[in-house]
């Protein structure tokens, strides 16, 4: 059990087992965390709090601690990872809790960061591994809007539905809208490349905005002239499909 009492304390890269002296115990690691946190609302500095998070996640380790502590403190370093789009970080949190709910059961969100992990899956294009977790889905863990909601989202995704996925973008709960934001440019330009290939010789500024999700024309005109599409007037209401390129 570790002796140290700072509330803060630098990601150590260990070549050998620290010292009692260099690892903070589980009630420390409560008054760490939520000092971190408080410095998260109040400063925004990811590279402090990252550093910060992975430390107290070091000290868990450390003294073998899995119980509903590091739960919490797995999601939270989840969360935030997620809101800076830092899915490295993000991945390694959720693959530690994937251990850990099923040690601490009532604990935590579990079905919440099921459905991220699904998302997770089709930020890296995993499709058979998303399957396979969907097909291995509880009568209780189907039950969940969260989950629903990530299934839902693999289901337009895999079967190309551009117009419903960009629908459930629209409406993404909780902090499902950050993981999508990693791919969802990726997807509008899949969608374009097969909208121009589908609609020769054109198609109306109208239909590409309710397909790709977007408020109203004139966002979508921004992304628009970024891909350099070709229009068929003056008026820009119409892409000409046969001249325009896009790249994905």
């Amino acid at each position: 059990v570790g002796t140290m009492t700072s509330l803060e304390k630098p990601y150590l890269r260990l070549t050998c087992a620290p010292t009692a002296d260099q690892v903070r115990p589980e009630h420390i690691l409560v008054k760490a965390l939520t000092h971190v946190v408080n410095r998260w609302k109040k400063d925004q500095n990811y590279t402090f709090v990252c550093e910060q998070l992975k430390s107290i996640r070091q000290d868990l380790i450390i003294q073998d601690i899995k119980n509903a502590f590091a739960v919490k403190v797995y999601e939270c370093h989840a969360r935030i990872a997620l809101e800076r789009l830092d899915t490295t970080e993000y991945n390694q949190c959720q693959t530690r809790l994937m251990d850990l709910y099923p040690q601490n059961e009532g604990q935590g969100n579990p079905e919440e960061f099921l459905t991220y992990r699904i998302l997770y899956y089709i930020y890296i294009k995993n499709t058979s591994d998303a399957m396979k977790l969907i097909a291995t889905l509880s009568a209780q863990q189907k039950s969940s809007e969260d989950v629903k909601f990530g299934v839902s989202v693999f289901n337009a995704w895999s079967s190309r539905n551009y117009y419903r996925f960009f629908k459930l973008y629209l409406t993404a709960p909780k902090m499902s809208g950050y993981l999508m934001d990693t791919f969802v440019q990726r997807e509008r330009n899949a969608a374009m490349l097969s909208m121009v290939k589908a609609y020769k010789p054109s198609i109306t500024v109208a239909k590409v905005t309710a397909t790709l999700g977007y408020p109203d024309p004139e966002t979508a005109m921004v992304y628009l002239d970024e891909l350099k599409v070709v229009f068929t007037n003056q008026n820009r209401t119409a892409i000409d499909c046969k001249k325009t390129t896009i790249e994905t």
